[in-house]
């Protein structure tokens, strides 16, 4: 009796398998008529900023019905390519330039990339109204070459009116402007540049990420501001130093002009000759 009541107990469950999966075959069926084949999409995994380099490790291959595949978005049949082809597709979209933000999970279309170019450097950087000026910078006066794009800084210029350093002044010049490169790294551009091997003679990848070899710094400024710049950089009365400060740091504050009887009082008062 338990033998027969346990044939009847695996029996029934089989069968219940058995519809299940029938059902499940059947709504599949449905939703390919009614939506299309699968097909294989490339999707952003993870997100994307407007003018990031796309990587094979921001990408991924995610499986949708046709139907709703985006106009121009980039897929393949899933019975036409395995794991390998699909890696190499994937590392083909790598160094390409997102032009508008893309979300995780968002299908990447032709689009909302580009490879790059003119359109993916310095000049989609510079806000509209303002203008891009390079200054010259060493390891001291460019805060050690530490400067990164993006990073926000006072400037400040010693001014040498001659006879002597007690006629040397310090002012603030500018403040709480934004650095759009460090020599040739630029935020939205890819940070690496085609160097040829001199042994190979072959062209090699550079990256600029770590690159300290740069002596300007190009920043961004109100087109009044760029007469004054460029009269301070024309000779050798000025010099310029910029002052790193913290990117949520946007206050102004006043500054006043120094010079070095300012700093050592002590130091006017004793060239005064005695009995005056």
């Amino acid at each position: 009796m338990n033998n027969k009541a346990l044939l009847a107990s695996i029996a029934m469950a089989l069968l219940a398998v058995f519809m299940i999966e029938s059902y499940v075959s059947s709504v599949e069926d449905d939703a390919k008529k009614k939506f299309g084949t699968q097909v294989l999409a490339l999707v952003a995994k993870q997100d994307i900023k407007e003018m990031e380099t796309l990587t094979d490790k921001s990408l991924e291959y995610r499986e949708i019905p046709k139907k709703f595949l985006e106009p121009g978005a980039f897929s393949v049949d899933p019975r036409e390519k395995d794991d390998e082809n699909r890696n190499k597709d994937i590392k083909r979209f790598a160094g390409m330039i997102a032009v508008v933000p893309v979300r995780k999970g968002e299908q990447i279309s032709f689009t909302k990339i580009m490879e790059p170019s003119v359109r993916t450097g310095l000049s989609p950087q510079v806000a509209p109204g303002r203008r891009a000026v390079s200054i010259g910078i060493n390891d001291v006066s460019g805060v050690s070459k530490l400067l990164k794009p993006g990073d926000r800084v006072d400037i400040v210029g010693v001014f040498d009116m001659g006879a002597g350093r007690e006629n040397k002044f310090a002012k603030t010049v500018l403040q709480d402007v934004v650095v759009l490169a460090v020599g040739k790294s630029v935020t939205n551009n890819p940070s690496r540049t085609l160097d040829v091997d001199p042994f190979t003679g072959k062209e090699k990848v550079k990256s600029l990420t770590e690159d300290v070899s740069f002596n300007t710094v190009t920043i961004e400024v109100e087109p009044s501001q760029l007469p004054g710049l460029a009269l301070m950089q024309s000779g050798s009365e000025v010099s310029l130093t910029l002052a790193l400060r913290h990117n949520d740091d946007t206050d102004r504050v006043q500054s006043p002009t120094v010079n070095l009887r300012d700093l050592i009082p002590e130091a006017g008062r004793a060239r005064t000759p005695a009995g005056r």
